[in-house]
């Protein structure tokens, strides 16, 4: 996770992160059956508009205005949006809530940072009103999980080291999603997970195939 340098380094991965929320629910919304997805995703949307319409205020008039959404396509937007276009039904509705945690946990730190090293005073009010809106948002999220037994997304091809004791990651390769906005390094689109994963994030065991059993 990367922390901005500066005010206009925080504008750019929060509209990032803003706008991507935002592609995601809107997706979502209208394709769930869940109403407890759905009323999530709508609350996403409002409050996400809101920050966005925030954020836009707080940098009027100077040189840290990020960028129109509609001029591109959010990457992270996009490969979460891809993903979740390839699924139906209760996956969909998991890897979606799935996604909000590592993304919210993204979005507190970036706002904890701004409203600790920010120098633009408008742009550390906006954090400090932000905050316990993205804390709820987060702890709606793990709600969900817990009560469904699954785990937040982590981007498949990472697993750690074995033998570290320090749990660094090894990347073999795979996509990433890239909470700054900038995409990743490989830019593979976002791959769903192969399997449902439970609290424990280990996938169910595997039954031997008919060629495998002992002849009777």
């Amino acid at each position: 996770m990367r922390m901005p340098a500066s005010d206009a380094d925080f504008v750019r991965a929060l509209a990032a992160g803003n706008t991507a929320e935002l592609e995601e629910a809107k997706y979502i919304v209208n394709r769930t059956k869940d109403a407890t997805v759905r009323a999530f995703a709508q609350h996403m949307i409002d409050d996400h508009s809101s920050a966005a319409v925030k954020l836009e205020a707080a940098t009027r008039g100077t040189n840290l205005a990020p960028a129109p959404p509609s001029t591109d396509t959010n990457p992270m937007g996009a490969r979460a949006v891809a993903m979740l276009s390839a699924e139906s039904g209760t996956q969909a509705d998991n890897d979606y809530m799935r996604l909000q945690a590592p993304q919210h946990q993204h979005a507190l730190a970036l706002l904890q940072w701004e409203s600790q090293n920010g120098q633009n005073a408008g742009l550390k009010t906006v954090a400090n009103a932000l905050i316990p809106t993205v804390q709820q948002h987060l702890q709606m999220t793990q709600q969900f999980l817990a009560a469904h037994n699954l785990t937040p997304y982590a981007p498949p091809g990472v697993n750690p080291v074995p033998g570290n004791p320090n749990g660094t990651p090894a990347v073999n390769g795979g996509s990433t999603l890239n909470n700054n906005g900038s995409g990743g390094t490989t830019g593979n689109p976002i791959v769903a997970p192969t399997y449902a994963p439970t609290g424990s994030g280990t996938p169910p065991p595997v039954a031997p195939s008919p060629a495998a059993s002992p002849k009777p």
